[in-house]
């Protein structure tokens, strides 16, 4: 500590000395390290400009250290100190003849009152469009739902209040009001025509045939070919073996007038319908069964026998997602019956069931197999009074499900129309 105020004594010496020289002969230079910033302020203005000076308690209390050298003969000491009081965040205002030090007063900007937008969205939904947008921007997004009635339901619709769980069920929105700067209006201006955009929609349109075919080794595929009879090129090199065929034609009615002719091939149903991306088509044909559901018991302890309603039938579901090279789908299909063992049980449901997932590009038609019925009939003849039958016969019948689909995207323009 000695020998830090030893060499401090001295560079303060220096300076003082050279301060006092002529300016024709003044050279001066320090070196001063590991100060306080209100040391270094005290020394400059007490030992080097020798001029009344106050300094603000707010820079006497600073404790940051700096280390700073000086030479005359390489600047001018005023512009050296006005650089020096700029980087540490100083500044001198000179009055009657005083220099006053203190801190640079920062000018407080006034926050930006915030501008509301209002925007009516055109094709999606407001909450889906605040979903999307809502993380790019830091002004304030709401959006108006309502809760839609449900089929039969005739009363008015009601608003949701943000946060409750019929907010978070529906997501349709009329109106999306935006609170926040004018640049980021502006920004939201541009954006929202290019998000808020027709969601695509499709033309789906299927045949569903029931095979039937003695030969327990032909796939439904091979007899698709066959039916076919090189009339349409298949779209990739696929093994009959598969469940799964692309075909190259302009139309599935072609498919459908070749498969007419066969014997072999039998519609189950055929569905045409219009559907928007994202939501789902569902093909219903068959009947609703009743059967023994579970035993309830009340609060009187007595038991009661609920009954379920099972539908039976062919079944088909399909969700499409319009993308931009192609339609993504998921698709279910399903065949059942009940089936009555004996009068004293109830009804047996047998079923056929598909789920799957595929693309399919813009007017492509595809072929979908693989599920299959098999049914063996042994039959016997004879005389009733014998022990053994005079002849015997089997038979078995294969049935196998195709499914013949096409999409065919409808293109709309950027306002929506068809």
């Amino acid at each position: 500590m000695k020998k830090f105020l030893f060499v401090l004594l001295l560079s303060v010496a220096s300076l003082v000395h050279a301060v006092a020289k002529p300016r024709a002969e003044q050279n001066t230079s320090f070196d001063f390290r590991s100060l306080n910033v209100a040391q270094a302020v005290q020394l400059i203005y007490a030992e080097a400009i020798k001029e009344a000076y106050v300094i603000d308690p707010e820079v006497l209390i600073d404790q940051r250290n700096v280390s700073f050298r000086y030479d005359s003969a390489k600047g001018d000491l005023r512009l050296f100190i006005k650089s020096f009081f700029d980087s540490l965040g100083l500044e001198v205002a000179r009055r009657n003849g005083v220099d006053f030090i203190a801190k640079k007063q920062t000018k407080e900007t006034l926050p930006e009152e915030p501008e509301v937008f209002v925007y009516r969205p055109k094709h999606r939904g407001g909450s889906y469009l605040v979903d999307l947008l809502a993380p790019l921007f830091k002004g304030q997004f709401t959006a108006r739902r309502t809760i839609r009635a449900t089929d039969g339901d005739k009363s008015p619709q009601v608003a949701s209040p943000p946060g409750s769980a019929a907010a978070s069920i529906d997501r349709d929105s009329d109106t999306l009001v935006f609170s926040g700067p004018v640049a980021e209006i502006k920004l939201l201006e541009k954006m929202l025509p290019q998000v808020d955009v027709a969601v695509g929609e499709v033309i789906i349109k299927a045949y569903m045939y029931e095979v039937g075919s003695n030969d327990n080794d032909t796939s439904a595929l091979g007899l698709v070919l066959s039916a076919l009879g090189g009339k349409i090129q298949v779209g990739n090199a696929t093994n009959t073996l598969e469940n799964f065929l692309r075909l190259k034609t302009s139309s599935i009615d072609l498919i459908a007038s070749a498969l007419k002719s066969d014997g072999r091939f039998k519609v189950v149903t055929s569905p045409y319908q219009r559907v928007r991306s994202g939501k789902t088509a569902r093909f219903v044909s068959g009947s609703q069964v009743s059967i023994l559901g579970a035993i309830m018991t009340n609060q009187n302890g007595s038991t009661q026998q609920s009954y379920d309603r099972v539908e039976s039938g062919t079944i088909l579901e399909i969700s499409p997602v319009v993308r931009d090279q192609g339609v993504d789908i998921d698709l279910f299909q399903q065949v059942s019956s009940f089936v009555n063992i004996d009068a004293n049980s109830q009804p047996t449901l047998n079923k056929r069931e598909l789920r799957t997932s595929l693309t399919v590009r813009d007017g492509e038609v595809v072929v979908i197999a693989g599920l299959d019925d098999l049914k063996e009939d042994d039959s016997r003849s004879g005389l009733s009074f014998l022990p053994f039958a005079l002849a015997k016969s089997r038979s078995i019948r294969k049935s196998q499900l195709v499914l013949v689909l096409e999409m065919t995207r409808i293109t709309v323009d950027a306002s929506g129309v068809q």
